[in-house]
C-alpha cells in the first residue's frame, strides 16, 4: 500500500472526529450558518410595528355625532337648549358627577326643582354613584332645601322598549353608557350616565356630559344602543323622572 500524503493524514483524521461526535449526539444537527441579516433591522433591533388605528365599532351602522337633526330629518323628541347642558366635574373627592349631571338635564326638561338642583349641592360632597346612594342622596338634599321628593323611577335593569316607551311619553331618562360607538373614550369600555334625548326604531341619542354642546349629540342605531348602554355586569341603570316636561312642539302636517 502506497503511503498517504503528509496533508491528507491530518484531514482524514478531523473528519473522523467529526463523524464520531454525530454518533454519539444522534439528535445533534450540525451547525447551520447564521441567517442573512435583515436591511431593515439595524443592529438586528427591528423597529416597534406600527399600530393599525382602532375604527369605531359603530362605523359600519353609521353612528354619527351631530346637531338636533339626523340626515334623515329625524329631530330630536328632547332638544335641550346648548345654554342648559351641564359639563361633568368632580364631587367632594374628585369621583365624577356624570349621574347628578345628566338628572340636571332631566330637571330643566322637566321643571324640576330638586334634580336641578341636587348638581350643584354633590359638588360639596363625594362623587360617584350608584341606584342605593342616589335615592339616598336625593332625600337628603331635599330634606336640607325644603323640597319634596320629586318622583321618578330608579330602574336597575332597565331595557331599550321601557326607555323607547319613556321617551315617547315626553320623559327624559338618565342611563348608563359604556361604550361610544363614534370612537370617544378611545374604544374603551367606561362607567358613565348620559342623557337619552330620543328612543325610537330607529335612533337612539344622547346628550353626553363630558361632550356638551348643540352639534356633540350622539346618534345610533337600535343595534349600537345594545352595545352601549349595558355596563360592565350587562344590565342598564336608567333614572327616568314622572313629572310631565313640556308640550311637543307642534308641526304642520298637511290635512288630506
Amino acid at each position: 500500500m502506497k503511503e498517504l500524503p503528509r496533508l491528507l493524514v491530518p484531514l482524514l483524521l478531523l473528519a473522523g472526529l467529526v463523524a464520531l461526535t454525530y454518533v454519539a449526539n444522534p439528535g445533534q444537527e450540525p451547525p447551520r450558518p447564521p441567517p442573512p441579516k435583515d436591511p431593515d433591522c439595524p443592529d438586528d433591533k427591528c423597529p416597534p410595528k406600527p399600530k393599525k388605528p382602532r375604527k369605531p365599532w359603530g362605523e359600519l351602522t353609521g353612528a354619527t355625532v351631530g346637531g338636533s337633526r339626523h340626515a334623515d330629518g329625524t329631530e330630536l323628541m328632547f332638544d335641550l337648549p346648548a345654554s342648559l347642558h351641564q359639563r361633568n366635574t368632580g364631587g367632594s373627592n374628585g369621583a365624577g358627577l356624570c349621574v347628578y349631571a345628566s338628572t340636571r338635564h332631566s330637571g330643566h326638561w322637566h321643571d324640576e326643582p330638586a334634580m336641578q338642583g341636587l348638581f350643584d349641592w354633590m359638588r360639596k360632597h363625594p362623587g360617584g354613584s350608584y341606584p342605593e346612594k342616589f335615592d339616598r342622596t336625593m332625600s337628603q338634599f331635599c330634606k336640607e332645601k325644603s323640597l319634596p321628593v320629586p318622583k321618578y323611577l330608579n330602574v336597575q335593569n332597565a331595557d331599550l322598549a321601557l326607555l323607547q316607551k319613556a321617551c315617547a311619553a315626553g320623559l327624559m331618562p338618565g342611563v348608563t353608557y359604556s361604550r361610544s360607538p363614534t370612537g370617544r373614550y378611545g374604544g374603551q369600555t367606561i362607567d358613565h350616565m348620559v342623557s337619552l334625548v330620543h328612543a325610537d326604531d330607529r335612533h337612539f341619542v344622547i346628550l353626553d356630559n363630558n361632550h356638551p354642546g348643540a352639534d356633540q349629540y350622539e346618534w345610533m342605531s337600535l343595534a349600537e344602543a345594545k352595545r352601549a348602554l349595558p355596563t360592565r355586569q350587562g344590565n342598564i341603570w336608567a333614572i327616568i323622572p314622572l313629572r310631565p316636561g313640556p308640550p311637543p312642539v307642534p308641526i304642520n302636517r298637511s290635512i288630506p
